[in-house]
């Protein structure tokens, strides 16, 4: 046990930090009806690792995630300006395009790089996960301690802009100005998480915890459900990868693909019944 604790205690405290900001986050891509933005986001913010790759910082180099937030925040105000909320099917295409391009773009610019495969899957899957250090706990502590400030001390006028845009608008508020915030944050959140646990890793602690706490029912405190499911799904997972010599960022994933699984298959018996 105590070598278990030695070698997975760092990891197992990095997504805690992760289930307690992002699905924060995921229930207001929930209510906007923006599931895949994260996936969008969070490539275009591989997008900047990747250039950074190529003017040759080393993956821990301040400049790689500088690169990366500038290109996140570039992301953020194409998704608050060039798209009409009122038509969800192009927003959605949107989404779809911009996660399209930042991944073929990235994908072009290190066909050639010699490590170019190694650096892709790693964005990806998420390895560095299995690596983290007390510095990047840290970092990631008292980041998202800012960005979880700002959603709690906004919450409700973030929530009415998320779930009742038109009500926002009728109190005076601008919806371009906070979907600038919103994703703002949402893409700095992004940034940093993708560059510990990897992009899938992110898009299933930001959407999975939710969406199970939904299925389940739970509207009033399903922020707290989704918390409880992300650290399960966590904990199981790094018990797992430990055991098994599994990689840890694509253990969660796929046990928080079964989670649904589960919990979807036993919602429909007890609905059926």
């Amino acid at each position: 046990m105590s070598s278990f604790f030695s070698v997975m205690a760092l990891p197992m405290l990095a997504c805690l930090l992760l289930v307690l900001i992002l699905p924060s986050l995921g229930q207001h891509v929930l209510a906007r009806g923006v599931i895949f933005v994260d996936l969008a986001l969070a490539q275009i913010a591989a997008l900047g690792q990747s250039v950074a790759f190529l003017m040759g910082a080393e993956p821990h180099d301040p400049s790689t995630y500088y690169w990366s937030i500038g290109f996140t925040l570039l992301g953020a105000a194409l998704f608050s300006f060039l798209w009409d909320r009122g038509h969800s099917v192009l927003q959605e295409a949107f989404i779809g395009i911009s996660f399209a391009f930042a991944t073929a773009t990235t994908l072009l610019m290190l066909s050639n790089s010699p490590h170019g495969a190694e650096h892709v899957q790693g964005t990806l899957s998420g390895e560095a996960l299995g690596w983290v250090s007390w510095k990047d706990i840290l970092i990631m502590a008292g980041f998202y301690a800012v960005i979880g400030a700002f959603l709690f001390w906004k919450h409700k006028t973030l929530l009415l802009c998320s779930s009742d845009p038109d009500g926002a608008q009728r109190q005076g508020l601008s919806l371009k100005t906070w979907d600038f915030l919103f994703y703002t944050a949402f893409g700095l959140v992004v940034t940093d998480a993708v560059r510990v646990a990897g992009v899938l890793a992110v898009f299933s602690f930001l959407i999975v915890p939710v969406v199970c706490a939904s299925l389940l029912g739970r509207k009033h405190h399903r922020l707290y459900w989704a918390w409880g499911i992300g650290i399960t799904v966590s904990v199981l997972g790094s018990v797992l990868s430990y055991s098994r010599d599994w990689p840890m960022g694509a253990t969660i994933v796929c046990i928080f693909g079964l989670t649904v699984a589960v919990i979807s298959s036993l919602v429909r018996m007890k609905n059926v019944d």
